[in-house]
C-alpha cells in the first residue's frame, strides 16, 4: 500500500503542472494577500466603460490627462 501524502503531493503536482502559469501566479500572488492585477481585462473594462459614455469624449481626455499627470498612483 502506498504513502497517501506521496499519493496526495503526486496528485497535487500533477494538477499544477496542467494549470496556466499565470492562474499559478495570481494564486501565489492572492495567498499573500496581494491583489492579482489583469492588465488586459482591466483594460478591456475601461474601453467598455469609455464606450457607454456619450460626452463627446471629454471624460475619456480627462481621464488621460490625469494618468499623464500620475493619477492614480500612490
Amino acid at each position: 500500500m502506498s504513502d497517501p501524502r506521496q499519493e496526495l503531493l503526486r496528485q497535487m503536482a500533477a494538477l499544477r503542472s496542467s494549470l496556466d502559469p499565470k492562474v499559478i501566479e495570481r494564486l501565489d500572488l492572492a495567498s499573500e494577500g496581494k491583489v492579482p492585477y489583469d492588465r488586459d481585462t482591466a483594460q478591456s473594462a475601461v474601453r467598455q466603460f469609455l464606450a457607454t459614455r456619450r460626452d463627446g469624449g471629454r471624460f475619456q481626455r480627462k481621464l488621460v490627462d490625469a494618468l499623464k499627470k500620475g493619477g492614480g498612483k500612490d
